[in-house]
């Protein structure tokens, strides 16, 4: 499962979604949906204006954990 942890990202930083909404021009709303996990798709264009808002890299704004178990 792909991991989109931006709250994670923002709250060492003291920043709200409305902050990184004005930072990385990004409607409130489609920030919001993102941070609940309830959007199907980001934009590419997005994922660089967060990075570039936050100065992350895409590694940094994504994770990978595996459903899978070892034996």
């Amino acid at each position: 499962m792909i991991r989109f942890d931006l709250r994670g990202l923002l709250i060492p930083r003291n920043l709200t979604l409305r902050d990184l909404s004005e930072m990385s021009g990004i409607n409130y709303w489609t920030i919001a949906h993102m941070s609940q996990r309830t959007y199907k798709s980001i934009k590419i264009t997005d994922i660089e204006k967060i990075c570039k808002a936050l100065d992350v890299t895409p590694n940094q704004l994504f994770g990978y954990e595996s459903k899978r178990q070892l034996s």
